[in-house]
């Protein structure tokens, strides 16, 4: 009833005023060496690269953005206008390419440019010398759409990969911790005899597996399952549990304390809320910004977000009781998505609310509400990110002089250290050298 009259109001008068989506990659292929390693690596496979498969599920999902936000909420317009778009992408290929096969769909050939028809051909042609052939009014054959895509070196893409070491160097501690943990103890043990049975169905020793192994060994079912690669034949039981832990397995990492969800889920946060503050105080006519990234990226937002928990993902695995009912417990899968809407609300000046769905359904936020006033989100990603990320994440000079001077004392301490045992290991010597020579004058004289 509720989505309903959401649904309602912004038929009658709310209105959209910015979407931001974050997405997954498309289908790719392999990354890690496990399952027919060595055929894959033969095939040149095992690169985890965009997929044809990959390529469609973004043109797909490309229509869906095109039917609501050109179509039916009217935000963007029919023909692609760059100051209205904004796209970032991690600088990978997969995202990159899963960016540009999205855009395929959200202005499909046949809306791309035309040229001015009494143009001279001549300024159609580069400076190479070669024949001319005549392609028309058309900037592109089949007046195709051509976008451009914006990247940031990896160790400098704090937005989108905020959980990698070269971006935030303090997570590597955080998550040696974690896998040190008494939480990722308890579930590797309870996980002893899914591994068995594993290992036993795919005829491999068990003795080297836990449960890192196992969240690797899905990544890899994942690829060969979307892209009609051979897959083993499990037991459908192994298979819900391998998919169930391999969610479960990524909070351990990432999300096993609020601390670290917060540290990880800041950049991108912050640049949600000044996205929305800018066009509030209209400053900028970008309606709408996509962040084409991974599983990772999605999945971290998702905690950030609290509509996931190492708690009640854990409470999933082991069937106990789920405290949390919204609980996402199905890990992202290909192409899946998360979009922050921002609308004006009718006939109220200055008053807005925040909508975030999904894979196209509508989360509830804001104390179990789908419509969240934007006052209100506001206050609640402010609490959730961390004061000063850089210091935090140990990338600021402040950070970096910090450690140095750390280092410089311990090393100086040391130095010490080691200067006064060796003043007393010469001390010693010295005096077994003396009473040596003490016992053997004594020696001479009772000769």
């Amino acid at each position: 009833m509720q989505f309903i009259l959401i649904l309602m109001s912004q038929a009658f008068g709310d209105q959209i005023v910015l979407s931001q989506i974050l997405w997954r990659n498309g289908a790719s292929t392999p990354l890690h060496c496990n399952w027919k390693c060595k055929e894959f690596e033969q095939q040149g496979l095992l690169n985890d690269y965009l997929t044809p498969i990959g390529m469609r599920q973004h043109y797909v999902l490309g229509q869906w953005l095109r039917k609501r936000y050109i179509e039916d909420l009217k935000l963007l317009s029919q023909s692609y206008n760059e100051a209205e778009i904004y796209i970032q992408s991690t600088d990978v290929n997969k995202t990159i390419m899963s960016a540009l096969s999205n855009f395929q769909g959200i202005y499909p050939i046949g809306t791309g440019p035309k040229l001015n028809p009494n143009l001279n051909h001549s300024y159609l042609l580069p400076p190479n010398q070669l024949i001319f052939e005549d392609l028309g009014i058309e900037a592109i054959p089949g007046l195709l759409q051509v976008v451009p895509v914006h990247v940031i070196q990896r160790q400098a893409d704090i937005y989108l990969r905020g959980y990698d070491v070269l971006a935030c160097p303090r997570n590597e501690e955080i998550i040696n911790k974690n896998v040190k943990s008494k939480l990722y103890y308890e579930i590797n043990d309870r996980t002893q005899s899914l591994i068995l049975d594993f290992a036993k169905q795919l005829g491999i020793n068990a003795s080297h597996l836990n449960i890192t192994d196992l969240y690797k060994y899905q990544d890899t079912f994942d690829s060969c399952e979307f892209n009609r690669y051979d897959l083993p034949q499990l037991k459908e039981s192994t298979k819900q549990q391998m998919k169930l832990l391999q969610n479960l397995y990524f909070s351990l990492e990432h999300n096993i304390d609020f601390e670290q969800t917060r540290l990880l889920a800041t950049p991108f946060f912050r640049n949600i809320l000044f996205n929305m503050q800018d066009v509030i105080n209209n400053q900028t006519e970008i309606k709408f910004r996509i962040f084409s990234a991974n599983d990772a990226s999605v999945q971290l937002i998702l905690n950030g977000l609290n509509l996931t928990t190492v708690e009640c993902l854990k409470q999933v695995y082991l069937k106990e009781e789920i405290e949390n009912k919204n609980c996402i417990y199905t890990y992202p899968g290909y192409a899946s998505n998360i979009i922050f809407e921002l609308y004006r609300k009718q006939d109220q000046e200055n008053q807005y609310y925040v909508q975030i769905l999904y894979n196209g359904t509508l989360m509830p936020i804001c104390n179990n509400k789908y419509k969240c006033d934007y006052e209100e989100f506001n206050s609640i990603i402010q609490f959730q990110n961390v004061n000063d990320y850089e210091d935090e994440c140990w990338i600021t000079p402040k950070t970096q002089i910090k450690i140095a001077t750390w280092l410089f004392k311990t090393n100086s301490v040391i130095i010490i250290l080691l200067f006064i045992i060796s003043i007393f290991i010469i001390y010693l010597l010295i005096r077994q050298s003396r009473l040596e020579m003490y016992i053997k004058v004594q020696q001479q004289v009772e000769e």
